[in-house]
């Protein structure tokens, strides 16, 4: 008899919440389940999916690069979260700009938009002067774009979801550094924790392994696969503080084990400032973010009803996300192409809720039964 878990993402793939995922549940540091169901790629070819096919991760770039790169420039460099934006962009070095900290663009609070098409403007110029897009032309013309873009709110005063103020993060890293955004994350983050598999896929890269595809782009005109779905983290070159990371299910548990060996000291990451991370701030009502990670929301949060209020984690718009209660020693892994074909598509929405309910009643019923290991779920 099959089990529940397994069940609902079977139900998943044909009631077409996505084309195929793979999930990964870990129960008090072992995984009990890693599985994948359905179709890597539905068009021009059925491919079906395995544990090891590579995912765009999409937004899980935020805390799995940028927040972890931000974090060990922190206890490297002269870097503090309370820094103000305008020790590194000139441009906010006058009015509100002048109160934006490096704490606000992590816990989107800097009263940047959520999002602006800058691709644009690139893909517009391209037609007129081949060869910009996806240059580091492009890539310097959006952060230009980024830099000068006005403030909706008040510093610190309302909570509004940020592409932008990622796209400032990684420039920030980039100016700190001395190098670009991905070849820091490989030489200090995925080199250190031996994923092999975790990378930022630039325009024109080569890469090894099968990845999952994405979007019938418009104005691409093909089936996205292999290069990153974000229209504007692919104007700049596939590189972006906001998105533009692979990697698969494992690798990602990997990442997301070290943030929580950080948290108790043994970790990349300093304790202190990984726990100040995934705390979420004294905020205004209404806001859940921590610095670089989401908490639980109040109401209809992504991780379901059940997870505790210590839990942090994060989705991407292709169709990923983690979820990790620190308090019952809880991580779900969940990566999925439901923008395959077409991003018109959000019964995801409904489902990670449900199926996160489902794992952690699963979970709860071993606590509640005491057993001397932890639950096999791969069934």
């Amino acid at each position: 008899m099959k089990n529940p878990i397994t069940q609902k993402m079977e139900e998943g793939v044909t009631s077409g919440v996505f084309p195929g995922g793979v999930l990964l549940i870990s129960y008090k540091g072992k995984v009990c389940f890693h599985k994948a169901f359905g179709f890597a790629q539905l068009i021009p070819t059925k491919i079906p999916l395995t544990t090891d096919t590579l995912f765009d991760l999409a937004s899980l770039t935020k805390p799995l690069a940028t927040t972890a790169a931000m974090a060990l420039l922190m206890g490297s460099e002269n870097l503090h979260l309370e820094d103000p934006v305008s020790k590194f962009i000139p441009s906010y070095k006058t009015g509100k700009k002048r109160e934006v900290t490096l704490a606000h663009l992590l816990s989107h609070s800097s009263g940047l938009p959520d999002w602006k098409p800058y691709f644009e403007e690139i893909v517009q110029q391209d037609r007129k002067s081949p060869g910009l897009l996806s240059s580091p032309a492009a890539k310097q013309k959006v952060y230009q774009l980024a830099h000068n873009e006005k403030l909706i709110n008040q510093p610190d005063t309302h909570s509004l979801y940020s592409d932008i103020g990622f796209m400032i993060l990684g420039g920030i890293i980039e100016k700190v550094s001395g190098g670009s955004l991905d070849q820091f994350c490989k030489n200090n983050i995925f080199k250190k924790l031996n994923t092999k598999k975790t990378f930022f896929s630039g325009v024109g890269q080569e890469i090894k392994g099968f990845v999952a595809a994405t979007e019938d782009c418009p104005w691409r005109g093909k089936i996205i696969r292999g290069e990153v779905h974000d229209d504007n983290a692919y104007a700049m070159g596939g590189v972006s503080g906001h998105a533009g990371l692979f990697s698969t299910a494992k690798e990602v548990y990997i990442l997301v084990t070290d943030w929580l060996n950080s948290i108790h000291g043994n970790g990349i990451i300093e304790s202190a400032l990984a726990k100040r991370l995934v705390t979420r701030r004294r905020l205004s009502q209404g806001r859940s973010f921590a610095l670089g990670w989401d908490t639980p929301s109040l109401h209809n949060s992504s991780s379901g009803h059940c997870f505790s209020r210590q839990s942090f984690g994060h989705l991407g718009y292709t169709g990923t996300s983690i979820w990790v209660d620190r308090v019952n020693a809880l991580v779900v892994i969940l990566l999925t192409n439901r923008v395959h074909p077409t991003r018109k598509n959000n019964q995801i929405k409904a489902f990670r809720p449900a199926l996160h309910d489902l794992i952690y009643r699963y979970a709860r019923n071993y606590q509640t039964e005491q057993r001397s290991s932890p639950p096999t779920l791969d069934r």
